[in-house]
């Protein structure tokens, strides 16, 4: 036995009370003796023991002597038993009958003993060893099933998923959340193998854990598993797993916590592949804290320095500043830009600006920054974040072609100016000449015949009549006309309008000589768009329609529903007729200077291509005997929802 024992001897006799003191304390080491003269004073220091704050002076066994004068051993007895009902209560007495034996184990007296040889002694340490023991195992016992109870109604109300097992895997105690969560009933999940709700693999990990707990002597560790429900979903679980062992110390069993981790892993996955592509992007990013220092950089930042990354982390940025990477200008625009997006007078949440990067091989670059705040932290500064894409090409790029353009324009001017020149000079001269034409004709033309016939398309004998030079005058200023819209159509559109198709369409349709051919426009949309070169295209689409289908050809302008379903910023629309067709090969149509008319100059379709390249759409065309059919999509959709102010 472990433990003393703390024996309260009760007899009313000084010379038995100090004998039995001194035997019991003689035959056990264990025992500690406490004695009192009378019944009153025993209930007194049994009153003081089980008050006292100090468990070593706790009473574990009453050992009384039966007559007594102000109260006896039974009376005693009883006295105990309402403090204490499982207190073991000795009544050893030296007037002893069947009378008093049987009124004691009425009574519920643990053990009755008369006094006499000094075996009697060995005898009662003994049962008082054996009293103490049991009521200890039964005290013991019964902790041990409270707290079981205790923990047997936490695991089942615990909103988080629990389950323990034998020493075979067998669930012993699984609680509601563990049974929702395999969509079980709970008679189904208690007694069966777990091996039975988890994935093989799964429970090899958790037999290698529990493995690992015995042999290590650690409490707790966990592993990831997966849950298999009735409806063959799959979820991810981390089950924190403990050891039980018995009262002897040997493995009973384990326990586990289930947590669903499945989100939690797929953010991890997905914070994997972010970090992933941010190394990949070739935008190079950056960040610096609250004293301008390098917290984070890719690998697209750092492979523009000489110093390597490593070098590059905790470095003050003004050092870049100081090794001749950026002029000082930078960081004075970097305050400015912050003290901005800090100010509360400020809606901006970015900064966009240009500074120039001078590299190691001394190339001037043009880095085009957005710089964003970090989330504050306690209300305070924490830094910034920094992306930076290198635009130098595209600003040269965009250079060569302002300069492509102007050379363009000047183009354009100089044919304007050299062809309509003598142009006008010959159509000023024909303007002269028509009034004398009759006198120039040669009287054998004059016979009569010119009354009955248009004198400009009459021939004389040594040259075209006017009409025909008329008619090749007007070619070439139609040409120079195409020309010119063709130059300057083709630039490229930087500043965009919101712009009501409908409108433009009706515009069109009212320039171009259109006759009797009925016009049939269902689209009804704001597009951001040159407006006069989107007027044009529409124009030249038209004026192609009527030229090749007739004066009665139906002309129909609708959206593409399908882009605009798949792409919600973008759109296209449709030009149809129900003409013939056209006779070249729909892949050849939009080059320069094709056509299948006489009178055609080839340039109307060449200037729907390149207004539509201008503005970045992209335009196609069927054609067949039912009609022909132009199709532009890519078409910007404004995200605003601007409406174009143009009245309608």
């Amino acid at each position: 036995m472990t433990g003393g024992i703390h024996v309260l001897c009760v007899d009313d006799d000084a010379d038995f009370r100090e004998l039995t003191a001194t035997v019991l304390e003689r035959r056990n080491d264990d025992i500690d003796v406490r004695t009192a003269r009378s019944g009153r004073d025993g209930l007194a220091v049994f009153d003081e023991g089980t008050a006292d704050a100090e468990p070593d002076r706790d009473v574990d066994c009453v050992v009384s002597d039966y007559d007594m004068p102000d109260m006896d051993g039974l009376e005693l007895l009883a006295a105990v038993r309402e403090r204490d009902p499982t207190m073991p209560f000795i009544l050893f007495t030296g007037k002893g009958s069947e009378t008093i034996a049987s009124e004691a184990i009425s009574a519920g007296v643990t053990d009755y003993l008369q006094k006499g040889t000094s075996d009697q002694y060995t005898v009662l340490a003994n049962r008082i060893e054996n009293a103490v023991e049991k009521r200890r195992a039964d005290r013991a016992r019964r902790e041990s099933e409270r707290e079981l109870e205790q923990y047997r109604v936490l695991v089942e109300t615990a909103s988080d998923a629990m389950y323990v097992l034998d020493d075979a895997g067998r669930v012993t105690i699984a609680n509601d959340a563990f049974c929702d969560l395999l969509d079980v009933d709970h008679d189904r999940v208690v007694g069966g193998h777990i091996s039975t709700f988890i994935s093989r693999a799964s429970f090899e990990r958790g037999v290698k854990t529990v493995h690992q707990l015995r042999s290590s002597g650690r409490e707790s560790d966990c592993f990831e598993c997966t849950l298999e429900t009735s409806t063959d979903e799959q979820f991810i679980y981390e089950a924190n797993v403990s050891v039980i062992t018995d009262d002897t110390g040997e493995f009973a069993g384990s326990t586990a916590v289930i947590r669903d981790v499945t989100s939690r892993k797929q953010r991890e996955r997905e914070l994997a592949q972010y970090e992933r592509i941010i190394e990949l992007a070739p935008t190079a990013l950056f960040i610096l804290d609250a004293d301008g220092s390098i917290g984070w950089c890719n690998d697209e930042f750092a492979d523009a320095f000489a110093e390597d990354k490593a070098a590059l982390l905790g470095m003050p940025f003004s050092e870049l500043v100081d090794r001749g990477y950026y002029d000082e200008q930078v960081m004075t625009k970097y305050a400015e830009e912050v003290r901005t997006l800090l100010s509360s007078t400020s809606d901006r949440d970015r900064a966009k600006y240009q500074i120039q990067f001078y590299s190691a091989d001394d190339t001037v670059l043009v880095h085009d920054v957005h710089t964003k705040l970090l989330p504050l932290e306690d209300g305070e500064f924490a830094g910034t974040i920094h992306a930076i894409r290198d635009i130098t090409r595209r600003r040269h790029y965009r250079r060569e072609l302002e300069r492509q353009n102007e050379r363009l324009e000047e183009f354009a001017t100089v044919v304007s100016h050299d062809l309509r020149n003598p142009l006008n000079v010959a159509q000023g001269h024909l303007e002269r000449l028509e009034p004398h034409l009759h006198e120039l004709l040669p009287d054998s033309v004059d016979d009569g015949r010119a009354a009955d016939s248009d004198a400009d398309d009459l021939e004389d004998g040594y040259g075209p009549s006017v009409g025909a030079i008329r008619r090749a005058l007007d070619r070439m200023d139609e040409l120079i006309d195409n020309l010119l819209s063709l130059a300057r159509h083709g630039q490229s559109v930087d500043d965009p309008e919101p712009v009501e198709l409908s409108s433009l369409v009706r515009d069109a349709w009212e320039v171009v000589d259109t006759a009797d051919a009925p016009l049939e426009c269902s689209v009804d949309a704001v597009v951001s768009a040159d407006e006069g070169r989107a007027r044009a295209l529409f124009e030249n689409l038209f004026r192609n329609a009527i030229e090749h289908g007739g004066p009665d050809v139906t002309v129909t302008v609708g959206r593409l529903e399908d882009e605009a379903a798949g792409r919600p910023s973008k759109m296209g629309f449709y030009v149809a007729d129900d003409g013939p067709g056209l006779e070249t090969d729909a892949d050849e149509i939009f080059e320069f200077g094709r056509t299948t008319t006489a009178d055609g100059t080839g340039f109307g379709l060449a200037i729907v291509e390149g207004i539509a390249e201008a503005h970045g759409w992209t335009v196609t065309a069927e054609s067949d005997e039912t009609g022909t059919r132009f199709e532009v999509r890519g078409v910007t959709v404004p995200a605003d929802g601007a409406r174009s102010t143009k009245s309608t």
